[in-house]
């Protein structure tokens, strides 16, 4: 009977720990988060070699489960009058480049996230994916000799203006009352095949937001 006893206690403890633990994080685990955020973007450009502060604004969707989950956004970062230069000519005596006015990046990330610690009212994420950034508007300056020199130019633009990297993603988020407040850095390969990236650095963002708690993302049986 003591053995029974034992053991119907060390259960009732258990539940109670395990629903103690369930209710400190019900909040977030199985939860469908939408947010608002800003921040800026760290880059560099032929124009700028020592880095300039773009701000951005955007919108980001993260779905929690247990101990993992997924994270999915889109923002746009705000900069004008940068500028690089590219190759107009195949000839070879021709070495007077053309100059391409740059404004805004558009960045679309997705990633697997991963909740290593996780608290009643803070939660810390770690996430690993993809990102692809797109130049919002990239003008060529100047007139054409022919076509083949424009449709030279134009191909050169189309290659450097858009880019895919993998994205590295460190943040922390703290429940409030009626959202929860967070903030993030991210960090990406910085490849020569883009206009906004030169050399092989990383390039950083640094975003705080809101995020809203809309519901479960679990599909319940009926």
């Amino acid at each position: 009977m003591r053995a029974i006893r034992a053991l119907a206690v060390a259960a009732l403890v258990a539940l109670d720990v395990s629903a103690a633990s369930a209710q400190s994080t019900r909040n977030f685990k199985d939860s469908w988060f939408w947010g608002l955020k800003g921040g800026g973007m760290f880059y560099q450009v032929q124009s700028d070699l020592d880095g300039s502060l773009a701000p951005l604004a955007g919108v980001d969707w993260l779905i929690t489960r247990t101990h993992a989950g997924m994270y999915v956004s889109f923002d746009h970062s705000f900069f004008k009058d940068q500028f690089v230069l590219v190759n107009d000519s195949l000839s070879p005596i021709d070495t007077v480049p053309r100059t391409v006015f740059l404004s805004g990046m558009r960045r679309y990330t997705i990633a697997g996230v991963l909740f290593p610690y996780q608290r009643k009212y803070l939660q810390t994420y770690f996430g690993l994916g993809a990102t692809l950034n797109q130049v919002a508007k990239a003008e060529p300056v100047g007139t054409y000799r022919n076509r083949s020199q424009e449709a030279l130019v134009q191909a050169t633009v189309r290659q450097f203006r858009t880019s895919a990297a993998p994205v590295v993603m460190v943040g922390t988020q703290l429940r409030l009352l009626v959202a929860s407040a967070f903030g993030q850095v991210t960090f990406s390969p910085a490849g020569s095949q883009f206009f906004l990236f030169t050399g092989n650095n990383w390039r950083t963002s640094v975003e705080v937001g809101l995020r809203y708690n809309v519901g479960s993302s679990i599909d319940r049986m009926r």
